[in-house]
This record gives C-alpha cells, structure tokens and sequence, in this order.
C-alpha cells in the first residue's frame, strides 16, 4: 500500500523556510503531501536464465562424451593409417623379394612369396613360382604396392623394404643359429656363442 508522509512549510520573519512535520503555531503554514520513496528491493534473478545443478550436469557430461568422441575418433584415424603403412611395407618386401630374379621364390603355406637362399629359415610346405607365375605375382605385388603406398613409385622406399627384408632374413637366420649353440649338447665354444650373439644383436635390435 502507498503512505504519504505529511510535511508543513513555513516562513519566518526572517525570511528563511522551515519544513517541519508539524504546523507552525503562530505563523501561517503550507501543507505539502509527499510521497514517500519506496523501500529499494533486491533485483530478482530470473530462474530460467539460471542453470540448475542437473543441467550443470548434464552439459558436462556432453562436454566429457564430445571429447571422449573427439579422441576415440583420432586414436581410430592413427590406428588406421598405421596399418595402411605397415601394408604398404609389406607389399614393398614381397614384390622385393619376387623382384631378385637369380633367387628362386616360392609361396608358403600362408600365402607369402619367399626366396630360396642361405638365410631361408622356413621349414614349411614350399609352392615354386616358374617365370609366368613369378611375372603375375610381381604385378599383384605391385597392385598391392600401389593400393596401399603414398608413394607407389618411390625407389627409395622400394629400396628401403628391400634392405629391410634382407636384415629380417639375416636376423631369423642367426637367431637360430644361437638357439643350436645355446643348447648344452651343443658344447659350443664362449668364443661362437659370443659372436653369434652380437650378430642376432645387430641385426634384429632396431
């Protein structure tokens, strides 16, 4: 409900103006009505503009889930683009290995193209390739070549597949070759054992 305040105004015989809340007895006074000013109230804070605690939540574990997508997805992207460059190099070491043509190669019992020399370890079932074959196995192992490299073309890389496939050859070769010694009824010298042991060292350590 609105008050008013009543205020009384009054000149002395001085001349100077009083105000007072009560008349003046013996000079004339003048009623002024005044309303007073309200009590100021605290601004009231829209509760819809408020978040509440559930949807402070809520908005976080949409925050958590988008970056848990973010990075599920990133991880996906690195996980598959390494496996294309590791088939890449796969298919580099087998059309390196059909490529040494004063090698004969042949096909494991997995499907992989091997060649027949000194550092040959496997003990599987053997496929030989005669000419046509070996000729359309080096084209699927370009086609391959081509499907999984950047850089299909690139005699650097090919080169690098080759010398990679020659020290993983040299490496199965002296790991067996240990593993005879090692046995204690192969009665092999500290000096053999020794060697061997720096061979498979330097060539199957990265």
């Amino acid at each position: 409900m609105t008050a008013f305040a009543d205020i009384y105004r009054w000149v002395d015989k001085d001349g100077r103006v009083h105000y007072s809340d009560k008349p003046a007895q013996d000079v004339e006074s003048q009623h002024i009505e005044i309303e007073p000013t309200p009590n100021p109230k605290k601004p009231q804070i829209d509760t819809l503009q408020r978040p509440t605690l559930e949807e402070a939540v809520k908005e976080s574990d949409r925050s958590k889930e988008a970056r848990s997508t973010k990075s599920s997805a990133e991880q996906s992207e690195k996980a598959n683009r390494l496996a294309q460059e590791q088939r890449c190099i796969e298919a580099r070491k087998q059309q390196a290995v059909l490529q040494e043509l004063h090698l004969p190669a042949y096909r494991d019992e997995q499907g992989k193209f091997r060649a027949k020399w000194k550092y040959d370890t496997y003990q599987g079932k053997r496929e030989y390739l005669d000419d046509a074959m070996r000729a359309t196995a080096i084209e699927q192992a370009r086609e391959e070549v081509a499907a999984n490299c950047e850089h299909p073309d690139d005699a650097k890389a090919q080169e690098l597949a080759r010398m990679q496939w020659i020290r993983s050859e040299h490496c199965a070769k002296h790991r067996v070759e240990l593993e005879a010694l090692e046995q204690p009824s192969a009665r092999a010298v500290r000096q053999d054992l020794e060697e061997k042991r720096r061979l498979v060292k330097m060539y199957c350590e990265e």
